[in-house]
């Protein structure tokens, strides 16, 4: 019987620890899981502006982008969502207020504050990788224009994010992701309330007429945990979060070894 297979991108397909890419197994595995029958879905946290060119080298039969926030199939928009505008100019002001470094995601184009750019180069000094974002400055920015939706917050303070989260609870949910070893801030997603990415797969099986005991879904961040709590069978990477590996059926090995492929293996999908 024909499986649904949901991944996540980022420390799920695509390696930030050891290459910084997705791994040719991974890609041998996909491609051999959809000649015999079984789809794949992109189900990622990244808006479409920042899934660049390149940086999935194989066809899927479909992407959820924004966590939920928009669907396409072959290029066809099936669904997409977005913060409305009045509400997204009262949030950048409460981002400034709550002293926020923030960045706003859209479909085409993504914005970010100084701190986000500042941010981004110091990555890269201590990684040696530039995160792959297309990313422009606030200057650049023009509600009426841009189609954002969600956003990224980098917050000190956790009293801060509190009376932010509650301010806001009635539309929008707060997923905190913590902080890497270099950070200096804590990193969350600001959904719509009711987005996610099980909302997502959801209207995905809908369109393929899929039922959710044909679904398996891969992730490594809490961002994920809805998506795996949702599938028949959720699978974390090993280099995943402690919390998500508690919720999940089975654990992958990382991301930077054939795990995905033999996973692809013990699952007999190739």
């Amino acid at each position: 019987m024909s499986k649904i297979i949901f991944m996540d991108i980022d420390g799920t397909l695509l390696d930030h620890i050891r290459y910084h890419r997705v791994l040719d197994s991974t890609i041998e595995a996909i491609q051999k899981a959809r000649a015999n029958g079984h789809k794949i879905i992109l189900c990622t946290g990244r808006s479409k502006s920042n899934v660049l060119e390149g940086m999935i080298p194989f066809e899927s039969d479909g992407q959820i982008y924004g966590a939920g926030a928009m669907l396409e199939t072959k290029n066809k928009l099936l669904y997409h969502i977005c913060i409305p505008e009045d509400d997204l100019k009262l949030l950048i002001d409460d981002f400034t207020t709550y002293h926020f470094g923030f960045k706003l995601e859209g479909e085409e184009e993504s914005f970010a504050d100084s701190f986000v750019f500042k941010r981004r180069n110091m990555v890269k000094k201590i990684t040696g990788v530039l995160s792959s974002e297309a990313l422009f400055p606030m200057n650049e920015f023009h509600l009426e224009k841009a189609h954002i939706s969600k956003a990224t917050l980098y917050y000190q303070s956790k009293e801060d994010l509190k009376a932010f989260q509650e301010k806001w609870k009635s539309k929008y949910t707060c997923i905190e992701h913590g902080k890497k070893d270099y950070d200096t801030h804590f990193m969350c997603e600001l959904l719509i309330n009711h987005v996610n990415k099980t909302s997502g797969i959801k209207k995905m099986l809908e369109y393929f007429n899929m039922k959710q005991e044909d679904t398996i879904a891969f992730g490594d961040s809490m961002n994920d945990l809805d998506m795996l709590l949702f599938a028949n069978i959720g699978i974390c990477m090993e280099n995943g979060a402690d919390q998500l590996k508690k919720a999940a059926d089975m654990i992958c090995g990382p991301s930077y070894e054939d795990s995905i492929y033999d996973m692809f293996q013990q699952l007999k999908l190739i």
